[in-house]
């Protein structure tokens, strides 16, 4: 909001957010090795809606395979990131995304769906087994002690979604995409990795629709 002119807290969309830590974790139950988290999301939806929330959003983009199933049973309308993001793809000119996400949402297709909704058809592909297993632990890391590493070290999140890039751009990615929020948390890619390539963060689509929705 800043950026169009904000500078006080009034100019900004109220929100209330509910840091749901305490619910399965989600890529673990599309994984089969872990309890369902979607009973959970659906008790926080409706307790934010008792609070007088008219429209939710997910921060998770995995949640989002389950997000008709929790609208309906909350009642409320959902902001769906996985659409936005697709549909900003769309507006680019580009040809060819490689994408970054959890291992469950890589392997459901789920973003290509939501990429290709448009009138354009582009080509969505995922890293290799390889370079997945650097994205998932990039994305563990983001959320433990070693995102305070230096960001050389090999296990440092930095790192890991670095080399990633590196990957997908050598399979011809001219757009990029980071389907997790977590990778946002610790990474943004600067002009020296990233080159010519066009760079999607879903938690920047996320924020700038939010803003968009409340106005």
């Amino acid at each position: 909001m800043t950026e169009s002119g904000a500078f006080r807290d009034a100019h900004h969309p109220e929100m209330l957010i509910w840091q749901a830590t305490q619910v399965p974790s989600r890529s673990l139950y599309y994984e089969g090795r872990g309890e369902s988290f979607i009973p959970g999301y659906i008790d926080i939806g409706n307790k934010m809606k008792l609070c007088g929330v008219t429209k939710i959003a997910m921060c998770c983009n995995t949640a989002h395979m389950a997000i008709e199933e929790i609208a309906e049973a909350v009642g409320l309308p959902f902001i769906n990131i996985l659409q936005h993001v697709g549909g900003v793809i769309q507006s680019k000119n580009v040809h060819k995304i490689g994408v970054m996400c959890s291992y469950s949402l890589a392997n459901s297709g789920f973003y290509t769906q939501f990429i290709n909704s448009g009138d354009k058809h582009l080509e969505v592909f995922y890293p290799d087994a390889e370079h997945q297993r650097m994205v998932t632990l990039g994305i563990c890391n983001a959320k433990n002690s070693k995102r305070f590493l230096e960001k050389y070290n090999v296990e440092h999140p930095c790192f890991l979604f670095s080399k990633v890039v590196s990957h997908l751009k050598d399979k011809g990615a001219d757009c990029i995409l980071a389907g997790c929020t977590d990778i946002r948390n610790v990474f943004y890619p600067t002009e020296d990795v990233l080159g010519d390539t066009i760079y999607v963060d879903c938690l920047d689509v996320m924020a700038e629709t939010i803003i968009e929705e409340s106005k």
